[in-house]
């Protein structure tokens, strides 16, 4: 099983990666079993832009910097999924549940040296989840060939427990003066929380049958 998400709705994947494998092993002629590995990350960094504007025989440059947050994210999934046809023929429907493991990593750096004269800015920022939950699962495949499936689906989750952790840092320097920073640590334990990808679009994929 091969997954990625749909780019005409998370413009994310051409910057990064967004998708996963796995292997569907038959139970038997309806059923099923999906065991997969999914992998994402998107790079987003601070970008400094440079605009020359010439009047009357004088240039002048100016800089800004844009400040993306995150300007980094990085995410694995492990999921076990039971699914059952629920037609028979090239293009069936399927419904199915599953079990996921997620962990998930985001982080926001930049320095700003431009913005405020005589002034430097240092953001650093970053987020740990854990996550355990299960979903529902409902799409159709289409085998379009004996070795080869398409197939879309979607899937309704529910987190039985996530836990997130914080760390975000500032560090302001004045010329003459020392640094001066700020710091602070937080978590956070979401239980039960449910959530679809309806709003995402749906899981696009390749089955390859060997």
């Amino acid at each position: 099983v091969f997954n990625l998400q749909n780019i005409f709705q998370n413009a994310g994947v051409l910057s990064g990666f967004n998708g996963g494998v796995g292997v569907q092993l038959p139970l038997n002629a309806e059923m099923s079993l999906r065991p997969t590995l999914s992998v994402r990350r998107t790079s987003n960094p601070a970008v400094v832009t440079t605009t020359v504007t010439t009047v009357m025989d004088m240039t002048t440059t100016t800089q800004t910097l844009t400040r993306p947050s995150p300007t980094s994210t990085f995410g694995i999934s492990l999921g076990a999924d039971l699914l059952r046809r629920l037609m028979t023929g090239n293009l069936s429907p399927y419904a199915g549940v599953g079990l996921m493991l997620d962990v998930s990593t985001q982080n926001t750096f930049w320095r700003d040296d431009i913005t405020t004269m005589n002034q430097v800015m240092v953001r650093n920022d970053s987020s740990t989840s854990f996550g355990f939950g299960g979903r529902g699962i409902l799409g159709v495949g289409w085998r379009v060939h004996p070795h080869f499936l398409l197939f879309a689906e979607y899937a309704v989750n529910l987190v039985f427990v996530d836990v997130t952790a914080d760390s975000t840092s500032a560090e302001l320097t004045v010329m003459g003066a020392p640094p001066s920073t700020s710091k602070s640590n937080s978590s956070t334990t979401r239980v039960f929380e449910f959530s679809t990808g309806l709003s995402q679009g749906a899981a696009l994929g390749l089955v390859a049958f060997f």
